[in-house]
């Protein structure tokens, strides 16, 4: 009989921390995570850790008195067409509707663009957007969301992905300084985030005062790609290059993405490789001064758990990714024939193998 209670008894106990989870559940605040790209991508995986961490530094976890939603849109490799990002964003927005969070966090620019201007003025929903490569002020262009990046003033605010492109060129260029060569080509794809990479380029080489110099390369396809690293590897005016196209067609139907195109680039480029942010490096790309993704999540996460917290999304700033990662890859500068001098190793935040 004492065994049938004590059964009863944990039964009872059990029950009531289910309903107490249900209860508390109700009125936890709800922040869903929009992604550009797949889960664990080389650009939004970095900033979606960034932003947990971010949330949890102003007093926000999942399960305990916050709920999480994700959805990943993966446009870079399968639903990479306008057709595809525009049902992606209709699956997305029925997600939203149906999860109502309190704050949207969109990662990248497909995100912000094709759902994030919708929901702009929004009453019921705050905005946050990390790694905004586009101006901002041409997205205000599209949709009035802010009176200026200081005071956005509605329910939008985010921080846009500044390149350190002056910065990460100077490192590079002192850690090859006995390298031939004055110039550095830049190489984008004609997707909407090549389109806005090299406006940006553009605009962060407007004060560039160093020697070397810069010319800005396209490609539409993965054998323009090919033809052009060959074409390249030829030329010694080249010190350096920037290979930041991310998703290249192949002559029969695939889509590579940057992983692929950037185990293909290392085995094949004979120059040293800039690298767009520090996890393009651990990919292989030699290095420099490099975007850290993770710190750029992280501001916008802080974001985000501020406005849990009460504060007004139009209150917050519109800041720029607030770091870079000095970053090199060993084995990549070994197989290059580079010895990376000794002060700029000890100053590096990462080096991988």
């Amino acid at each position: 009989m004492r065994l049938n209670i004590s059964k009863w008894i944990v039964v009872l106990i059990m029950s009531c921390m289910v309903v107490n989870y249900n209860v508390f559940a109700d009125t936890w605040e709800r922040v869903f995570i929009l992604a550009s790209y797949e889960k664990d991508n080389v650009c939004g995986g970095p900033q979606e850790s960034g932003i947990i961490k971010g949330l949890n530094k102003e007093g926000w976890f999942e399960d305990l008195n916050m709920s999480i939603e994700y959805y990943y849109m993966d446009t870079k490799r399968t639903n990479n067409t306008p057709s595809a990002m525009k049902q992606q964003a209709k699956l997305a927005l029925e997600k939203i509707n149906t999860f109502r969070p309190n704050v949207l966090v969109v990662i990248d620019d497909n995100a912000f663009r094709e759902i994030g201007l919708k929901l702009v003025n929004r009453k019921d929903i705050s905005i946050v957007f990390s790694g905004m490569n586009e101006q901002p002020e041409d997205y205000n262009n599209i949709r009035f969301f802010m009176i200026n990046r200081k005071t956005p003033g509605g329910n939008v605010t985010g921080v846009y992905e500044k390149l350190y492109i002056l910065r990460s060129m100077d490192v590079i260029n002192r850690s090859i300084s006995n390298e031939p060569g004055n110039k550095v080509i830049s190489i984008t794809d004609f997707s909407p985030t090549g389109n806005a990479i090299n406006r940006q380029i553009e605009i962060e080489l407007a004060d560039n005062k160093s020697q070397m110099k810069w010319e800005m390369k396209r490609v539409r396809n993965w054998q323009e790609y090919v033809e052009l690293i060959q074409r390249i590897n030829l030329d010694k005016e080249v010190k350096f290059i920037f290979p930041i196209a991310l998703t290249l067609e192949t002559s029969d139907g695939r889509t590579l993405i940057a992983p692929e195109i950037f185990k293909w680039t290392v085995k094949n480029s004979l120059k040293p490789e800039m690298a767009l942010n520090y996890y393009f490096s651990k990919l292989g790309l030699y290095g420099g001064a490099a975007v850290d993704f993770e710190s750029m999540g992280f501001l916008a996460g802080k974001k985000a758990g501020k406005i849990l917290n009460g504060e007004k999304a139009g209150d917050l700033p519109i800041e720029d990714a607030p770091e870079y990662a000095i970053v090199f890859n060993i084995q990549r500068a070994k197989d290059l024939g580079i010895k990376i001098p000794l002060p700029l190793l000890t100053a590096a935040d990462y080096l991988y193998k």
